[in-house]
């Protein structure tokens, strides 16, 4: 209390300091808040004496870049498995450079917004309950895909990857405005319509691992808790998702190459034959190329169709039919095991996801290309 009162009252500070991540400051900037409190308490007792006696307090440097690292890694970054360092460089160079964002249509601007809105409600959600569990850890499944999203920045900067690929859509939005790019609104709305998606997944792993959590600690005796039948409806609800996410992701690959109409074709099989004619050569050649194409191919698919239904279970029986969970303990139910199913999924797509970014991102630096040389860019 009596921190809080010679901060505000005698010091006159705001009780968060606000900074921003870059040297530029705009709109759709980076801004981390520090805990005014929590820098004064590591402050030198000589310092702090001074600061009340003159009643003026500069916050140390040094306290402040690592206050603001450190939430920044909680918040947005994530740890090692996340990429952390990299895309902190990546960020940290991206908002040192000066954004015009004259392209955008209203629409455009609407649906940014609305991708921003929802990001800091996922944000908000993990900071008040999070788990290790929820992390991606695509630098560790796949760390090679992470060399991508240094060159992406100039295009598609992608802010994190801890729980969805998340990107700077109002600046992603702009460019593809910017280059003229053929059929760009029907580019735009795909690439909102699996940036919601891959919310959504994040939103609904998070609500899920929280429900196996309260099963857990709650059923007790009891044949079946509530808890158990709303998580088996959440799995649901996310295998249609993540199905959903490869879908859009093929028609987004087919939009980036002119290939269009992917999306009526009656099979997957279809699709993905329709794609591989009309991608150029030189991108068949692209060192990811072949992990994109596997990764969203019949066969993934139908791997994920058949965990869903249990085709792949003996006998047919499923881990979400309500059999699998009366009487059962919550620590010997299946849940655990689906989370970690889904969360490998999600963690596959979002890697063959950069990696799509990274091809239209090489098609928007072939139409339009940035004036920055590459020995500029932040590695």
């Amino acid at each position: 209390m009596l921190t809080n009162f010679i901060i505000k009252y005698i010091l006159r500070q705001e009780q968060e300091m606000g900074l921003f991540l870059g040297s530029v400051k705009q709109k759709g900037s980076t801004i981390v808040y520090i805990n005014s409190v929590d820098i004064w308490r590591k402050e030198p007792l000589g310092k702090k004496i001074k600061s009340i006696l003159t009643l003026n307090w500069i916050p140390s440097e040094n306290l402040i870049q690592t206050a603001s690292k450190g939430i920044l890694n909680q918040v947005i970054y994530g740890g090692e498995a996340d990429y952390n360092e990299g895309l902190l460089k990546i960020n940290s160079w991206h908002n040192s450079q000066h954004w015009t964002l004259d392209k955008l249509t209203e629409y455009d601007t609407k649906k940014s917004e609305s991708l921003d809105t929802i990001t800091v409600l996922i944000r908000t959600s993990h900071r008040r309950l999070s788990s290790n569990l929820l992390h991606l850890s695509i630098a560790e499944r796949f760390e090679f895909m992470c060399v991508l999203l240094h060159p992406m920045v100039v295009k598609i900067p992608v802010t994190s990857i801890i729980h969805y690929v998340d990107i700077h859509s109002s600046f992603a939005f702009n460019e593809i405005r910017k280059a003229n790019f053929p059929n760009a609104d029907d580019l735009i709305s795909y690439i909102y319509e699996l940036q919601f998606i891959q919310q959504k997944i994040a939103l609904s792993l998070h609500e899920l691992l929280y429900l196996i959590d309260f099963a857990q600690k709650n059923k007790s005796n009891a044949l079946l808790i509530k808890a158990e039948l709303s998580s088996i409806s959440e799995v649901e609800t996310i295998f249609a998702y993540l199905k959903a996410s490869i879908e859009k992701t093929i028609v987004i690959i087919g939009l980036t190459f002119g290939i269009k109409n992917l999306e009526t074709k009656k099979t997957h099989k279809s699709k993905i034959d329709a794609l591989t004619k009309g991608i150029p050569q030189r991108v068949k050649e692209l060192f990811y190329y072949e992990f994109v194409l596997n990764f969203i191919s019949s066969d993934s698919l139908e791997n994920l169709n058949n965990y869903r239904t249990g085709i792949l279970h003996k006998k047919g029986i499923s881990d979400l039919q309500p059999h699998s969970y009366i009487g059962q303990s919550a620590m010997e139910n299946p849940l655990k095991k689906i989370f970690s199913v889904l969360m490998e999924q999600h963690a596959i797509n979002s890697a063959v996801l950069i990696g799509t970014y990274a091809m239209l991102t090489d098609e928007l630096v072939r139409l339009q290309p940035p004036n920055i040389s590459p020995f500029d860019l932040p590695y």
